[in-house]
């Protein structure tokens, strides 16, 4: 995601920094102290996410967001708790109040990455249209895959790969997001590291799946939970 920061407090844009350069997917490609700096910025370059302070001099956050296209996402970061309701009343992605930690850092932009995964979905012909994709970014570019040419879908450092017959696509995202964008009754999670798409199963047992590409092994605490999906399934058909 594309983000820039905005907060008076210099101290403030150092912490957000450092978080920033822990997250992969997250590519800060500014930071304001004065809002009226950062404004024209917003115009120009349409970021996916800002984080924005709410009490500044000349500009409040709140009034910043009020301007903005409805899809921009915005996650507060402020020392003042008296703003959270009229902050969610705005439809922000999350509310963080300083000071925070990374992990509850994390869980935020987790939560703003998957809100725009859902925007571009809605906005995709495919999907306007009745098709089932998936929408990702990969590469700074905004992919939209079919969800049928999936064949699996496996953890690889700090993103994944989505791999199907004929491309290997690796966005930055983690298995956990990419997993909550998937419907349940078309994708199986079999092992920590692995997704794999039902229709594509050509055998299995309690050990590996059998896909055209490749033998996927089935976790033991995912085991139980695997079989008895494949049981329902068949029992259904």
């Amino acid at each position: 995601m594309k983000c820039i920061a905005i907060d008076d407090e210099p101290l403030a844009l150092k912490l957000l920094e450092r978080y920033c350069s822990r997250i992969p997917s997250i590519s800060l490609l500014g930071t304001y102290t004065d809002p009226l700096d950062g404004i024209p910025y917003i115009r120009s370059m349409q970021p996916d996410l800002i984080f924005l302070d709410i009490r500044m001099p000349d500009v409040s956050g709140i009034s910043i967001v009020q301007t903005l296209k409805k899809d921009t996402l915005v996650i507060f970061t402020t020392a003042h708790r008296e703003y959270a309701v009229e902050g969610f009343d705005l439809d922000v992605a999350d509310y963080l109040l300083k000071p925070f930690s990374f992990e509850r850092f994390l869980k935020a932009c987790d939560r703003a990455e998957e809100r725009l995964l859902s925007l571009q979905r809605r906005s995709s012909p495919e999907q306007q249209t009745g098709g089932k994709t998936v929408s990702f970014k990969c590469s700074y570019r905004n992919v939209c895959l079919p969800l049928h040419s999936i064949l699996y879908i496996e953890a690889f450092d700090n993103c994944v790969r989505i791999v199907t017959p004929d491309k290997t696509y690796m966005p930055l995202m983690t298995m956990k997001t990419v997993q909550s964008l998937l419907p349940e009754t078309e994708f199986v999670r079999v092992h920590k590291s692995f997704i794999v798409a039902v229709g594509k199963i050509k055998s299995f047992n309690c050990e590996q799946v059998l896909t055209e590409r490749r033998r996927i092994p089935v976790g033991r605490s995912y085991r139980r939970e695997f079989l008895e999906y494949m049981k329902t399934r068949k029992r259904g058909y």
